[in-house]
């Protein structure tokens, strides 16, 4: 498989980092505020900030940041972006961006639960993240999280998450963004 290239960011490498950084954090209110000035600076919207925002070395979006530090706040405020960016008839985030691949083949999915960020790993699953969607290892989030010993991230993808090969319910992408875990106290693990 290709290493997945960024498209043309009319961000700069600077503001993109910044973003990034925000993000990694869990800074939800800075990075709003970042991603509407941008929007405003451009002509633009938020939505298509978040979108262009791709490290241009590694592919990782603001919503890999945000899942692999488990900032389910973040990833919620993001999720909503998303789903303005393109808008469906279900209100689900555009695929393209909520299953992004980095460099390395993984999904915001893949770093929250290889991070063992369970409410993080349900809003993503919520808002229609693919639970089989494969990283360049051939490995599917729940495999990477069972190898990392993020045992209550495998027991809730295999008994509840959508989409893996018959287990759980519905067996595809979720129905709309589902808030998660606005009130939580959110890690500092990750990257």
């Amino acid at each position: 498989m290709p290493t997945p290239t960024a498209p043309p960011s009319p961000l700069t490498p600077s503001q993109i980092s910044d973003l990034l950084h925000l993000a990694r954090l869990g800074s939800t209110t800075p990075l709003l505020a970042a991603l509407s000035l941008h929007a405003k600076t451009l002509s633009t919207t938020p939505s298509s900030i978040l979108v262009a925002a791709i490290d241009p070395d590694n592919g990782n979006t603001l919503l890999h940041m945000a899942a692999a530090n488990g900032h389910t706040a973040t990833i919620n405020e993001l999720l909503l972006l998303l789903a303005s960016a393109v808008p469906s008839p279900s209100g689900i985030p555009s695929a393209a961006s909520l299953n992004a691949p980095n460099a390395s083949g993984n999904t915001p999915l893949h770093w929250a639960a290889i991070n063992g960020h369970l409410e993080s790993v349900k809003a993503l699953v919520g808002a229609g993240a693919d639970p089989a969607r494969v990283n360049r290892a051939g490995k599917e989030a729940v495999f990477e999280a069972e190898g990392a010993g993020k045992g209550e991230v495998v027991e809730w993808l295999l008994g509840e998450g959508r989409g893996l090969e018959g287990e759980g319910e519905g067996g595809g992408a979720g129905v709309g963004v589902e808030m998660v875990g606005e009130g939580e106290a959110e890690g500092d693990g990750g990257l």
